[in-house]
């Protein structure tokens, strides 16, 4: 009688196959995940200028305009979950600058903003 199972080197071939595959997977996914937070610290940085507009039309400075804005992206979140920590390093009363800085531990780059639409890294 011979038995029906898999025998150790067809268990093996198999955990193989499966760690090279997740070895090539994980960097991918890790890419996927850092330019997604820093797309999203885009999105928050532009909607952050569309409430310091907003606030200018009513006031008619950005001056005290830094309240109106989360200071941390993703702003839909919690803080304590922040990849990005947004400030506003120029508010003056015609123009303004707004910076996303990677919080510390997490990666990505650098990007502001400025009152002219002007987007860079810093």
């Amino acid at each position: 009688m011979k038995s029906r199972g898999y025998t150790l080197i067809e268990l093996m071939v198999v955990v193989a196959i499966v760690g090279i595959i997740a070895a090539i997977a994980y960097p991918s996914y890790q890419g996927y995940i850092k330019s997604t937070y820093q797309a999203q610290a885009v999105a928050d940085l532009k909607q952050c200028a569309l409430k310091l507009e907003k606030f200018y039309s009513n006031d008619f400075t950005y001056v005290g305009g830094s309240s109106v804005c989360t200071a941390w992206s993703p702003s839909d979140g919690d803080s304590s979950k922040a990849k990005f920590t947004l400030s506003f390093p120029t508010l003056t009363k015609e123009t303004y600058l707004i910076k996303a800085t990677p919080v510390a531990g997490s990666e990505g780059e650098c990007v502001q903003l400025s009152a002219d639409g002007t987007q860079s890294s810093c």
